[in-house]
């Protein structure tokens, strides 16, 4: 009669571990976690988990737009992941032009919402970019052609050793244009898929 109690107990325990053990990994797997919003260039789950996009992998681009309306964007700066494993753009990037050590204009976003894509290999993101073009009737401009400034871009949560790329301007055809930027400040847009 011991030996059959000692059994029962025994089996009974080791269903009770059994189900506590379950239990916490049911828990576990069922753990919800709080993720930004995003949208993705890919559907993947390794893509959802994708590492932040860094300067190495980014191939960038600055186009000044013609011919638009003044409430149009002047420029669009495009990024792309030329890298072999996607990456996640999850920000605004940073936009600087400045004229050696001295004047310099900063972006920002236009509207700051929560952005977050993930770049799969060869895939690209463009960001519109808004701000004044020429002179004020008076013949200010803040950073002229003539400065022949210089334009550095880094992404969004860049790496401690990260320090982002310069890059130049060109028009629609890809010639070398000097930038001018007549205002102080260097409005982003949304960005989009191409």
């Amino acid at each position: 009669m011991a030996r059959r109690t000692a059994a029962v107990i025994a089996v009974s325990l080791g269903v009770v571990l059994a189900a506590a053990a379950c239990d916490a990994a049911d828990h576990v797997a069922t753990r919800t976690t709080t993720e930004p919003p995003r949208t993705t260039a890919s559907a993947s789950t390794g893509a959802r988990r994708a590492a932040a996009c860094g300067t190495r992998q980014l191939r960038w681009k600055l186009t000044r737009l013609t011919g638009n309306p003044r409430s149009a964007s002047a420029a669009l700066l495009s990024a792309t992941n030329t890298g072999t494993a996607p990456c996640a753009f999850d920000g605004y990037p940073a936009v600087e032009v400045h004229a050696g050590k001295g004047p310099s204009v900063s972006s920002k976003p236009k509207a700051p919402a929560p952005v977050r894509h993930v770049l799969n290999p060869g895939r690209g993101i463009e960001f519109p970019l808004f701000y004044e073009t020429s002179a004020s009737p008076d013949g200010s401009c803040f950073l002229p052609a003539e400065d022949d400034a210089s334009i550095d871009v880094r992404p969004p949560h860049p790496a401690r050793n990260d320090y982002g790329a310069s890059i130049e301007m060109t028009d629609v055809h890809g010639r070398h244009l000097r930038a001018a930027v007549c205002g102080v400040v260097v409005q982003m847009g949304s960005p989009r898929l191409p």
